[in-house]
């Protein structure tokens, strides 16, 4: 499959700060009744960078998971959060 981005101008700039890298990934969280699936978003490649798939997008080098759950194959990133509590924001995912 085949996965488009759509990237908000803020978010290139900050992905263009913190070094032209984003990662986004999911973890597992354990707990009582099973744990739950979180989002983690990194500004570092990869450690195994064959478990993930490369989007180079305007000199922004975006990795994403291999099996991370998405509603369709579009996902649109923008920023939330203001000055040093800033984050990118990632929508299309299926995580709940």
């Amino acid at each position: 499959m085949t996965i488009s981005i759509e990237i908000d101008d803020n978010v290139k700039k900050w992905i263009k700060k913190k070094g032209n890298t984003l990662t986004i990934s999911s973890r597992v969280s354990p707990g009582c009744c099973g744990g739950s699936e979180e989002l983690d978003i990194s500004y570092k490649r990869p450690k195994k960078e064959t478990n993930y798939t490369l989007i180079e997008q305007e000199d922004c080098f975006i990795y994403i998971q291999k099996g991370i759950p998405l509603k369709t194959d579009e996902l649109h990133l923008s920023m939330m959060g203001k000055s040093i509590f800033s984050s990118v924001y990632v929508d299309g995912l299926g995580l709940e």
